[in-house]
Order: structure tokens, then sequence, then C-alpha cells
């Protein structure tokens, strides 16, 4: 391509607020018009140089359109990274609180008493380094637990049922959808599922070291599907957002 019709092109995308596909598909969209109209300036019997000139002239200043196509692609979109990392900070604050901090505040405050709620330590055993001990707070076979929930209406309630099946699922779900929104290394489907299951992880990991929770791998694996399916929503939603602006880039090129 025309190094100078090149250059022009990328000092109209290189800052958008979109993703490197949707620049790409812009940039493919701009060189085809741009080109159309420097044929019609060599049928004049322009030389190339003249033609790639007035071609550009005839398409517009970068700044205007540039500007223009921000406006189209997210005219609050300022607003809209402010108001994400707000939301972004209360769910944190939340699932950190549920699943970490008033566990441990509740170890805290319960300090003199031998029960603890979330992680069993017997009597016979030789404390949290006993291998008993360890086996009795994990569970290391995929979906061994969710299957017990699932097939156990009659010894557990259904809250406990929902909470460890379907509720480790929603909690992530937002997860999913913040990561590629805040996040420009999460961006791809994989990137989100790994980052995901490394986040469900750690949580399952400090909870079974600080003794306020158990290992369980069903919860990292929930809890992955949960970051997922946010993921895929927010992508669906974005596809769609995308669809109305590129009907909106023909208008303006045609």
């Amino acid at each position: 391509m025309d190094q100078t019709i090149e250059a022009y092109i990328r000092k109209i995308v290189s800052d958008l607020n979109c993703d490197e596909h949707e620049k790409s598909e812009m940039t493919e969209e701009m060189t085809g018009h741009i080109l159309l109209l420097k044929q019609e300036f060599l049928e004049q019997g322009y030389s190339d140089s003249e033609s790639t000139q007035k071609a550009l002239q005839s398409f517009g200043d970068e700044k205007s359109i540039e500007e223009g196509f921000q406006h189209s692609i997210f005219p609050y979109y300022k607003m809209f990274r402010k108001i994400n990392w707000l939301l972004f900070g209360i769910y944190s604050l939340i699932v950190l609180s549920n699943l970490l901090f008033l566990r441990i505040l509740s170890i805290i405050i319960n300090y003199k008493s031998d029960f603890n709620k979330y992680f069993y330590i017997s009597p016979e055993s030789n404390g949290f380094f006993d291998l008993a001990t360890w086996q009795q707070n994990s569970n290391l076979i995929p979906f061994g637990n969710t299957f017990e929930y699932l097939m156990g209406a009659d010894k557990f309630n259904v809250d406990i049922i929902i909470n460890n099946t379907l509720g480790n699922v929603l909690i992530f779900i937002p997860l999913g959808i913040f990561l590629p929104i805040l996040f420009k290394k999460y961006q791809s489907f994989t990137q989100v599922f790994v980052g995901s299951m490394f986040i469900a992880f750690t949580i399952e990991v400090l909870q079974f070291i600080l003794q306020i929770g158990q290992f369980d791998i069903d919860d990292i694996i929930l809890n992955t599907i949960g970051a997922a399916v946010g993921f895929l929503f927010i992508k669906l939603l974005m596809r769609v957002a995308k669809l109305s602006r590129l009907t909106i880039f023909y208008k303006t090129t045609s």
C-alpha cells in the first residue's frame, strides 16, 4: 500500500478506543475508499503522487475524521471507564470480604474457641500439618463435591446446594466482564480463562493456608466457568455494538 496513505490511516486509527481487530477492519475499509478515490484522479490524468494527495484531501482531515469516529464509537468512553473501575472496586471488595476478610475476622473474634466452622482439625490429628487434616479439608476430584451436593438434596439445605454450585458460577461472572473492559492483557477467551482460574486457585489456597475454608477443585472449575460466561456475554454485547459502529462507518465513508 502507498506509504502516504498507510501513514494517513494509521494516524487516524492509532488512538481510537477500540480493539485491534476493529482497527484492522476500519483500516481495510478506509484503504478501499481512498484507493478508489485515487484511481479516479489517476484516470483524470494526475500523477501517482498527485492522485494520492488529492484522494487524501477529498477523504478529509485526519483529526476531524478521528474525532468523528471516536464519537461514533463511544462518546462517553472516559466516563464509562471510571464507572467500571468503581464497580470493579465494589465487586472486588464484596467478593474478597465474603471469601477472605469476614472469615478472617470471624476467626479473630472467636480465637478462644476451638471450633472453626470453615476448617476442621480432628483432635486425634497432629494439627494443620497432618496429612489426615489436609485430606479432610480438600477435594482434588473434579466435580466430586458438586455431584454430592446435587445428589444430596435429602442431606443439604437448598441454599447450601445453590451456594456451592450455581453460586460459585455466578460470583465470577462479573470478573469475566470486567477483565476485558479494564485490562488490555485480557482480550481473548484463553487469557480470561487462565487469569480467572489463577485468581480462583489463589483464593482457594489462601483459604486453606489461613484455615478459613477448604481447598476445593470444584470451586476453581465453577468460578472459571462463571468468568468464561461473563467474558462471552460482554464479547457478545461488544459485537452488537461493533455492528452498529460499522453501520455508522459505512454511512460516513459512502
